[in-house]
């Protein structure tokens, strides 16, 4: 990532930042099953994004091809979690999530010698580059039982 793009992106999560408010009650909330499956895709996607950018690499963009409409289905998942937090714009609350999610894994990736996060990311980018919907939401299912502990779950 050059410094004009990390610098770009910073400004971008301070804007979100200031943006937020909806979307910072809502995460104060608990989690469905769903919610969680949801936010653990998007972070899926983000990680891809910004990895796969950083290596120059179309795997992101075959990524959205193929996984497209899980991907709206994730993000429709987290709008319905905002709403139900009682997010005045669940839409808003979900682009600052995205943003502030993108931004904090750029500037994390930002940290590191660009060639050393490619030579490392070399499985998940040509995973991620075939990967069908259908491996997508049992990827995303693995990941969400494996970190849904730490997450506070809603009641019933």
């Amino acid at each position: 990532m050059t410094k004009a793009r990390l610098v770009a992106s910073v400004a971008a999560a301070l804007v979100a930042m200031n943006a937020v408010g909806p979307a910072a009650a809502a995460t104060a909330t608990c989690f469905q099953s769903a919610d969680i499956e949801a936010e653990q895709a998007i972070r899926y996607q983000t990680e891809v994004m910004v990895i796969s950018d950083t290596c120059s690499s179309d795997s992101y963009r075959d990524f959205t091809v193929h996984t497209r409409t899980a991907i709206i289905a994730y993000q429709n998942q987290l709008i319905d979690r905002f709403r139900r937090a009682g997010a005045r714009s669940p839409r808003a609350s979900l682009d600052s999530f995205l943003t502030e999610m993108a931004n904090e894994r750029a500037l994390a990736t930002g940290r590191e010698r660009s060639d050393l996060v490619c030579q490392r990311s070399v499985a998940l980018l040509a995973e991620a580059k075939t990967m069908s919907a259908e491996q997508f939401r049992h990827h995303i299912a693995s990941l969400a039982a494996e970190s849904g502990k730490g997450y506070r779950r809603c009641a019933g």
